[in-house]
């Protein structure tokens, strides 16, 4: 036993401090672990912000709606600001495009509306795949149909941003 005062009444003094210490150690580690869980409680709860942005999206499918807004708002500095400087995109006519190519192309045409459907994001190591029907209106027929489009598009994390480095387009048929 190591050296331990003793009290008058020859109880040792460090059994008594080493009992109050714990006790303020278990209750500062009940608080803390409280306080944690209930910041992961009210995070999780939060969901998906309502109206996101570039700055609050919190997954491939609204950086994919954000990118199609951007388009349609004729909001290019967004647009090339989420294009990946190695970005390839297939149009529903079989045309592949750079990221110069891909811009020309969209502000060439007059985006009026855009829906998305059946929207999956699968994780690809550090990627997001999103694989959606497109359904929109625009002037150049061959960028959008009107019994849709089956996209397939890939985004990647690059410096703490998101940003779309390849899209395919696919017409539906309708039999």
């Amino acid at each position: 036993m190591p050296f331990v005062m003793l009290y008058p009444n020859c109880e040792p003094l460090m059994p008594q401090i080493t009992k109050a210490e714990n006790r303020r150690l278990v209750s500062l580690c009940s608080f803390v672990s409280f306080v944690v869980a209930a910041g992961l409680l009210i995070a999780g709860c939060a969901g998906e912000p309502k109206h996101p942005t570039w700055k609050n999206a919190t997954g491939a499918e609204q950086h994919e709606r954000l990118m199609w807004q951007a388009v349609r708002d004729k909001d290019w500095a967004n647009v090339e600001r989420h294009l990946s400087p190695t970005f390839a995109g297939v149009t529903a006519d079989g045309r592949l495009f750079d990221r110069a190519g891909w811009l020309e192309q969209w502000k060439s045409s007059e985006m009026r509306e855009f829906s998305l459907g059946e929207v999956q994001t699968q994780p690809e190591g550090l990627d997001m795949k999103v694989t959606y029907i497109l359904h929109g209106q625009a002037s150049a027929k061959a960028l959008l149909m009107s019994s849709g489009l089956r996209v397939v598009s890939v985004w990647q994390d690059v410096r703490g941003r998101w940003m779309l480095s390849a899209i395919s387009m696919t017409p539906i048929q309708t039999q």
